[in-house]
């Protein structure tokens, strides 16, 4: 009888600690997605947006972005020094070159990100300066990014502040990591909520109808957070990257060695720096697979441009790398790859995950999906947990009915 009831007693005890995880488990998913849900909605709805910021911002201001190509298309632009130079002519002279968008599309304009000092504040705005590259025309300025006003900022600017930020300065960006963290969290306790311990596969992956409201509910949040849940993943890893990148890059220096930016300088020369055109060129020709998506210019005295790429990795995924040039000699410093396997290829992709680049098309549509379902997530969430609580309260009324002696 005892080697009968041995297993019997262990098999209870796995079950009962089974549904203790569980609990543990349901509740810790319940309570981040009450506390996160509004949140998230807000965060995923403008991330949502912001997949498509550049196609939505030439949509809005098309006087400044799109240009009139000739049939000749970018062969016929001008050279890339000489488009600098007359985004820096619409510009105060002191105002120091953060970044160019290069163009994508032979229609569109080149753009440039400035710092420009505002006396009102005595912080930097950040200001845009369009210019066609073919005709050297600056096609207008604008703010992109304002130090005194929260509402003088573009609109593409608002919605990136919202996204990130919440609209708060200071530790917004690190709150939204931190929400960025437990939402991971949450995705993960729901993939396992979702599991089926039964193994009934089919049942896991499929909608009853037809169906009570109720169950129906149910069945839209549990597999619209698992059809989305890889996306859900990358996209929030890579939100933390973004904005908590220092102790992001720490994690992952616990495994592979990081080479720093700033330690890519140039080296001290009493010559001329070489102009854009060439640093372009140099970069073009070490890796002639790709296409320019944005060059940083160097800082004055031992900066280096930063050049990155994107190019085809295969099975139709697109990588981003990062190309640091000397501005003296034109020498490449360093490329970061993301095909390297080491922990400056890891940081390479978070990016192309979360912007969705990474899968093209394809990839940007699934993140697009992704963030519109926070706010459905949220609201079948809150109807299934007030579901619940209803269902215990009549039940609680019922068991008290059945042992109060009757009159």
């Amino acid at each position: 009888m005892t080697s009968i009831g041995l297993p019997r007693v262990g098999a209870a005890r796995r079950q009962v600690a089974l549904w203790s995880w569980r609990k543990i488990w349901l509740k810790t998913h319940l309570w981040l997605g009450l506390a996160l849900g509004l949140f998230l909605s807000v965060i995923g709805l403008t991330g949502s947006a912001l997949v498509f910021f550049q196609e939505i911002d030439q949509a809005l201001n098309p006087q400044l972005r799109i240009v009139t190509a000739p049939p000749e298309g970018r062969t016929a632009w001008r050279p890339l020094e000489e488009i600098a130079d007359a985004a820096r002519g619409a510009i105060p002279a002191e105002s120091y070159l953060g970044w160019t968008y290069w163009p994508q599309k032979d229609d569109q304009a080149f753009l440039f990100y400035y710092r420009v000092d505002n006396p009102q504040s005595g912080k930097p705005d950040t200001r845009q300066v369009f210019v066609d590259p073919y005709t050297l025309k600056v096609t207008g300025t604008r703010v992109w990014h304002s130090s005194t006003n929260l509402f003088d900022d573009a609109f593409v600017a608002f919605l990136f502040k919202l996204h990130y930020a919440m609209l708060v300065s200071g530790i917004g960006d690190v709150t939204v990591g931190i929400i960025a963290i437990l939402a991971f969290v949450s995705t993960v306790t729901g993939v396992v909520l979702w599991w089926p311990r039964n193994g009934k596969w089919r049942n896991a992956f499929s909608v009853k109808w037809p169906a009570r409201s109720e169950r129906l509910n149910y069945d839209i949040h549990r597999l619209a957070g698992l059809f989305l849940a890889p996306v859900a993943l990358a996209v929030l890893l890579s939100g933390v990257h973004f904005n908590l990148p220092e102790q992001f890059k720490a994690v992952v220096e616990l495994f592979s060695t990081l080479t720093q930016p700033e330690r890519y300088r140039s080296a001290a020369s009493g010559s001329n720096p070489v102009t854009l055109d060439e640093a372009v060129a140099n970069a073009t020709k070490a890796f002639p697979d790709a296409r320019i998506y944005a060059v940083t210019m160097p800082k004055p005295h031992d900066g280096a441009y930063t050049v990155n790429q994107l190019f085809p990795i295969g099975w139709g995924l697109e990588g981003r790398r990062t190309i640091y040039i000397d501005q003296f000699r034109g020498d490449i410093l360093q490329a970061n790859d993301p095909l390297s396997g080491d922990g400056d290829g890891f940081i390479q992709w978070q990016w192309p995950l979360h912007s969705g680049y990474v899968y093209g098309w394809p990839g940007r549509i699934a993140v697009f999906l992704f963030g519109l379902s926070w706010p459905l997530l949220f609201v079948t969430g809150v109807i299934r947990w007030l579901q619940k609580r209803r269902a215990q309260s009549v039940a609680k009324e019922r068991r008290v009915n059945v042992q109060s002696p009757s009159g």
